[in-house]
């Protein structure tokens, strides 16, 4: 395999860049990859991303950036790349987030820049996703921390409900102007749905932890175990701080209004995922237990569906995932889509659960009953906020369950904004940085006033 490889490697970079395939990265077999949790990808090597880098038109007007709810200079740190300069490559995209392993690996660049490339009109869109995980990746290896230990003394503070992709675009930008953020978080562990919501082999946690390292570095503190409503008021950390955000995500799972949801052996993908990812419920010595059974039935077509899904399948005899509609509605990303059906992942359109009793689903399909039984149910059909924090009470309005902001993100209180999924309902990451940069300027803005 590795000689057929090297071959195809060989055979493109003796064409011209335009005329190459558009080149991705190797993946773990299948059989072998869906028995742990170690990553499908295993990423560029310095070849291939050099010699992707090098199909990059360079375009005069870059659609590819507006496509980046981020803005990155796309094409300025794949140039860099292609000089084999990746320090540079980073500097580049530190200028819009600090973050190119975590979002070069889940972002849906499909559907954003990839989608608007020049390229993308012949079918062969630059793989500005992997380039930039090469990026980040490649840093880390090197231990190469772009920003140092550091003691600064800061005028100006901004006390950060939750540690998910929102809250950690906001203390980025913060600390790039002098603000000192200082995220309050419930979990003893930062990244929020970073941490407990997506499996490590579609994110590894060590590289959710060197990017956020990379913050405390520069002066991020974090208190952790803290539940914002219960253990500190809003009241009391506008006392402390200028500002106050709240970016505590929509950690709150749903079920269907379906009799028998309440069954004993009915989960929400949530709760599943956070007992694997968070709790490390499939490895052995730590107490939080796995639901016992050998047949898994995921109800819902997202990604957090595909992840509960691949997730089961390594842990179970089988997975199967039933979406009401057909596969051209699934809302999760094709790359995961396929890689579900590669591991063995069996995936049933048109299935609408219409009631649960124990161990046997009812659907209705093309208007006919089809009972099905499972040892264990998972329902993957969104998220909201929590409870935990009685907005209300605090002062903050709510529309339907979500946070209700103005145009530049703050809420009916003076001096506390919202973004991520507290405010949109469960979205993207790269989305919820998006909130954090503008959350970001609108603060700088009025602190310089």
């Amino acid at each position: 395999m590795m000689d057929d490889r090297k071959n195809y490697l060989n055979e493109q970079a003796s064409l011209r860049p335009t005329k190459r395939d558009r080149i991705s990265p190797m993946e773990r077999e299948k059989n072998e990859r869906n028995k742990d949790f170690e990553e499908v990808s295993l990423g560029f090597t310095e070849e291939e991303a050099v010699l992707e880098a090098e199909r990059c038109l360079n375009c005069k007007n870059p659609t590819c950036i507006s496509g980046c709810p981020v803005e990155i200079n796309i094409p300025k740190f794949i140039m860099a790349i292609r000089g084999g300069n990746i320090k540079g490559a980073k500097e580049v995209i530190d200028n819009s987030h600090a973050f190119p392993g975590i979002t070069g690996r889940v972002c849906p660049q499909e559907t954003q820049c990839e989608s608007v490339c020049v390229l993308e009109k012949v079918g062969k869109p630059v793989n500005i996703g992997k380039l930039e995980r090469y990026v980040g990746d490649f840093m880390r290896k090197q231990n190469e921390n772009s920003r140092k230990n550091s003691e600064k003394n800061f005028e100006h503070s901004v006390g950060i409900v939750g540690s998910g992709p929102s809250a950690m675009s906001l203390s980025y930008d913060l600390l790039k102007a002098g603000i000192k953020p200082i995220i309050y978080e419930a979990f003893d562990k930062l990244g929020g749905v970073l941490t407990y919501g997506i499996p490590s082999f579609r994110l590894p946690r060590e590289v959710i932890g060197y990017e956020i390292e990379e913050l405390k570095n520069e002066g991020l503190e974090v208190k952790l175990g803290t539940i914002v409503g219960k253990s500190v008021s809003i009241d009391e950390l506008l006392k402390k701080h200028d500002f106050v955000f709240l970016g505590s995500g929509a950690g709150l799972p749903r079920l269907p209004e379906i009799p028998g949801t309440d069954s004993n052996n009915v989960f929400t993908a949530n709760e599943f995922l956070t007992r694997i990812n968070l709790c490390h419920a499939n490895l052995d010595g730590y107490k939080t237990p796995l639901p016992k059974g050998e047949t898994v039935a995921v109800i819902g077509g997202g990604n957090v569906a595909m992840d509960a899904a691949r997730s089961a399948k390594r842990l179970y005899k089988s997975s199967e995932i039933f979406y009401r509609r057909g596969e051209e509605k699934l809302s999760a990303r094709i790359e995961e889509i396929e890689h579900a059906k590669e591991e063995g992942v069996v995936i049933n359109t048109n299935y609408n659960p219409v009631s649960v009793n124990e161990d046997e689903i009812t659907f209705m399909v093309n208007g006919e009953e089809v009972k099905r039984k499972f040892d264990i149910i998972i329902f993957a059909i969104g998220t909201e906020p929590n409870k935990l924090m009685n907005f209300e009470k605090e002062g903050i309005k709510t529309v339907n369950g979500l946070v209700e902001i103005d145009e530049y993100f703050e809420t009916s209180r003076d001096r506390v904004y919202a973004g991520g999924d507290v405010v949109s309902g469960a979205a993207t990451v790269i989305r919820a940085m998006e909130s954090g940069k503008i959350v970001a300027r609108n603060i700088i803005k009025r602190l310089g006033e």
